[in-house]
């Protein structure tokens, strides 16, 4: 069992020590799982992240079968997602038969109401496929490994052109820290955004969401929408952008690169389902010791994050605010207004 935090007078943490109880809570309760298994799970992800960048490198610039899961035709899925989850999935059941797999390309169906395993790898074999089928190098083959709802390991490929190959992995287990092909890596260090500096925010930013107080007047940063979740958290882990903010990401989407971000020395906020305000993201799934969740139930995960260094991360977060609709608001208005006249 973690130990609980201590108590303010308040009844909550102060900001300056919510992000690092959080962190030492995970620590606490990774150990459960010995150093030697997460080594080798961290070890096994790299290699598997290198294999999955090669396939796609393969794909790159050439002819794909694509079909959509949406009649709009803006959610695609080509022959090199599928080959590339066949492979991670193939490997990781060779290697660890009694573990786990979510990933995105997976069939729903057959998820029934199987229980999930303790330990979980988590898979996006391409994230940007989007940007990948149009010939534009700017997506991400992300591996994420959770033990029993809490962040364990991470391996991220993305595109790199000084890596010695085609890509470079970002990859990482807790209280390891971070690293890229190796070469330790940490998130980028201010107080305050800097307007120089990249950020990524969603498409949709500026129509659904306004800024607080703690940010009005100040620039936020150079903005950078790239279509990949996974790639914006591994450039937020390597200091490339300052800080990234992810409005509903899947599990598959967010995982690796979000614990390669804490374990490059950074933070990442999120708010939970049912929880109202923002909190550093711990444990996935708090509810997991008390009641395993299916498979089902972990596909339709979904949360906002902002990412970035322990101090950017909180202002960033708890000065983000839904931007109100008048519309909605006058339609409610008026729905209200006919109720009363009955």
């Amino acid at each position: 069992m973690v130990a609980s935090p201590p108590s303010s007078t308040t009844g909550s943490l102060p900001p300056s020590i919510e992000p690092l109880w959080c962190t030492i809570a995970t620590v606490m309760a990774t150990k459960a799982v010995s150093e030697t298994t997460s080594v080798d799970i961290e070890a096994a992800a790299v290699e598997l992240a290198r294999g999955a960048g090669s396939l796609l490198a393969g794909h790159f610039g050439r002819a794909l079968t694509v079909e959509y899961k949406d009649k709009a035709q803006q959610d695609p899925v080509t022959a090199a997602d599928k080959e590339t989850q066949a492979y991670l999935e193939e490997q990781i059941r060779r290697r660890f038969p009694d573990h786990g797999i979510l990933g995105e390309e997976d069939d729903a169906s057959a998820d029934g109401e199987r229980t999930a395993a303790d330990f979980l790898w988590v898979l996006d074999p391409l994230d940007g496929t989007t940007n990948f089928m149009n010939g534009l190098p700017v997506y991400a083959s992300s591996i994420g490994v959770l033990h029993r709802g809490r962040p364990l390991a991470g391996a991220v490929y993305v595109p790199w052109p000084s890596a010695s190959s085609s890509g470079v992995v970002v990859h990482c287990r807790v209280g390891g820290g971070s690293f890229a092909d190796g070469e330790p890596v940490s998130v980028y260090q201010t107080e305050k955004p800097r307007g120089d500096r990249l950020i990524g925010l969603p498409g949709s930013f500026g129509a659904s969401t306004q800024v607080g107080k703690g940010l009005k007047g100040q620039p936020l940063g150079q903005l950078r929408v790239t279509g990949s979740i996974a790639y914006e958290l591994a450039m937020t882990a390597l200091g490339v952008m300052q800080f990234a903010v992810i409005g509903a990401p899947r599990m598959w989407d967010m995982l690796g690169g979000a614990v390669a971000v804490q374990e490059a020395g950074g933070t990442v906020m999120t708010r939970l389902s049912g929880r109202k305000q923002w909190h550093p993201l711990d444990s996935l799934v708090p509810t997991w010791d008390e009641r395993p969740p299916t498979m089902a139930e972990l596909r339709k995960w979904v949360a906002p994050l902002v990412a970035a260094n322990p101090t950017l991360a909180p202002l960033i977060a708890h000065n983000l605010h839904n931007r109100r609709r008048p519309f909605r608001r006058m339609y409610r208005g008026v729905k209200k207004a006919l109720s009363a006249s009955k």
